[in-house]
């Protein structure tokens, strides 16, 4: 459901006004300050050489305060009717839609990777919408300040979405709320369009967190200083079967296609020279890879472009992927 509201709307004018009656606070202390200091030059110089105080990012928190499980969206009532699904597992949120004629013509599958999460900073542009939600920043939007994804718990089950951005007739905002479900509760469309994307969601949340607590991340080894394994487009899932994967193992480098992994197809990285922050690895096509952090680089070459991608766990990716 999305909104409309003026640069004025949603109490920017009570937010304003609590703004000018804190300054005014601090202005009466510093007054009382100066006047108690008056005479001693070195407090007056100290209190007139305050600082201006600007909006400061609140300290980010580890987890969203809500369980790790399956959501369905509550507009038809039940989750077996829910078109849309949310989920969470302590290290990634995502959609997923089903086939449904008349309705959803392909099935719609998002997962994003969460690089921090914490509350609104006081002071910023859509703190008032955001004001009693957590924030998601993924590693797509780490730095950003709208269009972050806002959650809160609403009890028995229940929880609520919104997400803030500036439009072109003034500040636009979406909110959604969404139910818990447990897999066997969904519709079998539903289920179909998780076991497909994110099979490891079927045995449920807390089977997908064992699994992934079994799973160590490896960490980042030289010489690109990113984690070693699969990296697959930042838009695309881990398991998809129709994108290119780049493969790193700090030995050799190199995309797998559509076919088998051949390790034929890689490249030395002994052979990987320097140029400026990027790393030539492949000298007749002059493919660079830029390391944007341990597990997000962007890789390509002057006639192909350049594609961001993330790091994967080997066991999310295809099959036929699979390094050897």
């Amino acid at each position: 459901m999305q909104h409309n509201q003026s640069s004025n709307g949603i109490g920017r004018s009570i937010a304003l006004t609590l703004a000018v009656a804190s300054l005014t606070a601090c202005g009466s202390e510093s007054t009382a300050a100066s006047n108690a200091a008056q005479g001693n030059a070195a407090m007056s110089a100290a209190v007139s050489a305050q600082p201006t105080a600007t909006p400061q990012a609140a300290p980010a928190v580890m987890t969203l305060p809500v369980e790790h499980a399956i959501y369905g969206d509550v507009e038809r009532g039940s989750c077996a009717r829910a078109r849309r699904a949310f989920f969470y597992d302590g290290t990634n949120y995502g959609y997923v839609s089903p086939v449904e004629p008349g309705w959803n013509d392909t099935a719609y599958f998002e997962i994003n990777r969460i690089a921090r999460v914490g509350p609104p900073a006081r002071g910023s542009a859509f703190y008032d919408y955001y004001r009693g939600y957590t924030l998601v920043w993924t590693t797509e939007n780490a730095e950003a300040e709208e269009d972050i994804l806002g959650i809160k718990a609403e009890g028995n089950g229940r929880i609520r979405s919104i997400a803030a951005s500036s439009g072109p007739k003034g500040d636009m905002f979406s909110e959604e709320t969404f139910q818990k479900c447990t897999f066997a509760q969904l519709s079998p469309r539903m289920q179909a369009a998780i076991r497909a994307e994110r099979p490891q969601l079927a045995g449920g949340i807390a089977a997908a967190d064992s699994a992934g607590a079994s799973a160590s991340i490896p960490a980042p080894i030289a010489p690109f200083n990113i984690r070693p394994g699969h990296y697959v487009p930042v838009g695309a899932a881990c398991g998809t079967t129709s994108d290119m994967i780049f493969y790193y193992d700090g030995r050799r480098a190199g995309w797998i296609d559509l076919s088998p992994f051949a390790a034929n197809r890689m490249e030395p990285v002994a052979s990987a020279r320097r140029r400026g922050a990027d790393w030539v690895v492949d000298a007749v096509t002059g493919e660079t890879l830029h390391v944007q952090a341990a597990d997000k680089i962007s890789v390509g070459d002057p006639n192909t472009g350049v594609e961001t991608m993330r790091w994967c766990p080997a066991s999310e990716v295809r099959a036929s992927a699979q390094a050897h």
